[in-house]
């Protein structure tokens, strides 16, 4: 499935009527899960993930179940950030699709093959260069038993095409 995801963003990247104008790498996802304690949660995901023009997004990882996980969606983010000096600070959200979730797993199941997928994301980015930035990105998932805290690393290109 990961190759699928990759082929799949391939050949939007490439054939998308749109000029790529930015691309995000995600990678180095972790999570902090205040639901049932008596699971043992996988809490560091192996996630490598791309978006382009903060949009359109694909990214492969192990859940927090130990399964492979592909998630396909479409980032929105604010038009304006708050800056404090060098640093940014903005709010998203990431809507679409996962894979590698069971019913009684996430409360967003529609599905054996799929579940909804919708986080809200607080994105505190800092700018290497004038085109390069490194931002920790935030989410945060409500759960029927409590909330799961989600962060990675994502490296942004802007302004390649």
């Amino acid at each position: 499935m990961k190759w699928i995801s990759v082929f799949a963003f391939l050949l939007i990247a490439l054939y998308h009527p749109v000029q790529a104008t930015s691309i995000e790498v995600a990678f180095l996802g972790y999570s902090n899960h205040y639901v049932d304690r008596d699971y043992d949660y996988n809490e560091r995901h192996k996630l490598i993930g791309f978006s382009i023009n903060n949009g359109f997004s694909v990214a492969n990882f192990t859940n927090s179940y130990n399964r492979k996980s592909t998630l396909v969606g479409w980032k929105f983010q604010t038009d304006d950030a708050v800056m404090l000096s060098k640093l940014s600070f903005d709010a998203g959200v990431v809507l679409g699709v996962v894979t590698g979730y069971k019913q009684d797993e996430i409360i967003t199941y529609i599905n054996e093959d799929i579940s909804l997928y919708l986080i809200p994301e607080l994105i505190i980015s800092y700018p290497i260069t004038d085109t390069i930035s490194l931002s920790l990105v935030n989410g945060i998932v409500p759960d029927s038993k409590g909330i799961i805290l989600m962060h990675h690393l994502e490296l942004s290109f802007d302004d390649l095409f």
